[in-house]
């Protein structure tokens, strides 16, 4: 499903105006008719609602929910934001309407006038309050009356729905610069905005339900519109991903290396391994430090280990390479980074091994962390590759703050993506992957519980397992991040409450999740 930013949703509303001959006042009119009607099927008609309407379109769908709501036997009562004169265009049709049938409209337009009504509405029962203050264009902190009537919406006890986006929330980047309505519903139209995807705005929507407002749903391809940013979701992948022939052998699903583990570090190594197996891969081999073999041949009785040269400190050496390039003969896919350490030689021997492979390889963790300011290294890999880098080892790696790239994760996801010419996966919540062309992802599964040590080597694992099977890069990675989410859900869902979650958890979980994708061949 297309994700769009504020400006792509404009461009459809004129296109649909102006090319295809939608009036303005349908589009506004099914808008606000489709919110009504969520509202009807869940509360009874007796309910209070209080609309808070702006002086914009988004005032304008208010008016048409108050409408309808009205003519259903709700006890409507609008607050319009501003003097009514403020109004334009559809807007000002609905406010006109509204007023003919005498709805009760009380205009906020100064402090005092605000400071009265707020006095009155502390002391009156309210049942539902809906947000229609600011649409989808809105930039910045509400200001002025807006930003006292956002505090005075979350102040109120009953429950808020958001029309088409949370006032304060910005839909691009799900940025929120001072106080944003908190909903416990949005209702947004015809697509999804990104930041209802994005956090912190996805904080802030509640339940999201989208509607259909008439806009054609072949515009996108009519008009060879490219919307680069997508939903990942359940439909996006085909369950023939999963299947296996009756006469299937551990060769048939490939062989995957590992580079991984230092001391200290060796549950990297092993959660990683265990996360490939229960992606399904046929063979995993582990090529780690040799004084820290034994340990994880009583770790990892499932996978084969390769004992390879270290340095003093027990990391991997440079004297491993040549071992490490025969070997990765044998091999469909590497999995380099969990656990390596940042030891200047071991992080040399990761920046030769990039130099000298071309395996399909996923780079994580200490992989990436050997490659800062370095990015043309990843550039010139040979084969497949895709990055998994948190927030913060993409800081070190491009030089940028941690703070920047999560204030646009779709943008600084892109702009790796298409400077390295690699699939990206930027971890975190509401992950995303981005390819070099410029589409991308917004993950939809996974929740806070994940936030503890481990699950990044588990996702690495996934992701590294489904390569070796022989699927593509893009298809890998973006089915690893899927699953791995689904696993976390799947896992509170059974411990009960949002608990945190251990990443062997998330492993324990995994062959539940593909299950649950693959249907009829589990």
């Amino acid at each position: 499903m297309k994700l769009l930013t504020s400006e792509e949703m404009r461009l459809l509303d004129r296109i649909s105006i102006e090319k295809v001959g939608i009036p303005g006042t349908v589009l506004m009119e099914n808008a606000g008719r489709a919110v009504a009607d969520f509202i009807t099927e869940r509360w009874p008609s007796h309910w209070k609602v209080y609309l808070f309407c702006g002086p914009g379109n988004n005032g304008g769908d208010g008016l048409v929910i108050a409408r309808h709501l009205y003519n259903r036997g709700y006890q409507v009562k609008v607050f319009l934001v501003g003097a009514k004169e403020k109004l334009k265009g559809d807007a000002q049709v609905n406010l006109n309407i509204a007023f003919n049938m005498g709805i009760n409209i009380r205009q906020i337009v100064s402090a005092a006038h605000l400071t009265s009504e707020r006095e009155k509405l502390d002391n009156e029962e309210c049942m539902l309050l809906v947000d229609a203050l600011l649409g989808t264009g809105a930039k910045g902190a509400p200001r002025g009356i807006l930003k006292e009537m956002v505090s005075f919406i979350n102040r109120c006890k009953g429950i808020k729905i958001a029309v088409d986006l949370p006032t304060g929330v910005d839909a691009d980047t799900g940025q929120v610069a001072g106080e944003a309505v908190k909903a416990d519903y949005t209702i947004t139209f015809a697509y999804p905005k990104r930041g209802i995807y994005l956090y912190p705005g996805i904080n802030y929507v509640g339940k999201v339900k989208i509607v259909d407002i008439g806009i054609p749903s072949d515009i996108l391809e009519k008009e060879n519109l490219n919307i680069p940013a997508n939903l990942l979701l359940r439909e996006d992948f085909s369950p023939r991903l999963f299947y296996r022939p009756p006469a299937s052998h551990k060769g048939n699903f490939g062989h995957l290396f590992v580079l991984a583990g230092s001391p200290g570090m060796t549950g990297a190594a092993t959660l990683a391994c265990m996360a490939a197996l229960r992606a399904g891969t046929g063979l995993i081999t582990l090529g780690t430090p040799a004084s820290l073999n034994p340990i994880l041949e009583v770790k990892l009785t499932e996978v084969m280990t390769l004992p390879l040269p270290e340095t003093k400190q027990g990391t991997l050496s440079c004297e491993a390479l040549e071992e490490i390039i025969g070997f990765s003969d044998r091999c469909q896919a590497l999995v380099l980074g969990p656990g390596l350490s940042r030891n200047p030689e071991t992080q040399k021997l990761v920046r030769e091994i990039l130099k000298n492979l071309k395996l399909p390889l996923v780079l994580d963790a200490d992989g990436i962390n050997a490659l800062a300011g370095e990015v043309e290294i990843i550039s010139n890999y040979e084969g497949p590759l895709v990055l998994t880098p948190h927030p913060g080892e993409l800081s070190r790696l491009k030089g940028v703050s941690v703070p920047d790239i999560q204030k646009d994760r779709i943008k600084a996801a892109v702009d790796l993506a298409s400077t390295t010419g690699k699939i990206v996966v930027l971890k975190g919540a509401a992950t995303v992957i981005a390819e070099p062309e410029g589409s991308c992802w917004v993950n939809t599964t996974g929740n806070p519980g994940m936030a503890s040590g481990g699950t990044g080597d588990v996702l690495t694992g996934i992701i590294g397992g489904f390569l070796a099977q022989g699927i593509d890069i893009l298809t890998s990675a973006k089915l690893g991040v899927y699953l791995h989410g689904l696993a976390a859900d799947l896992a509170v869902k059974e411990q009960g409450g949002l608990t945190l979650l251990a990443a062997g958890d998330i492993i324990k979980n995994l062959i539940s999740a593909i299950r649950s994708l693959s249907n009829e061949y589990h």
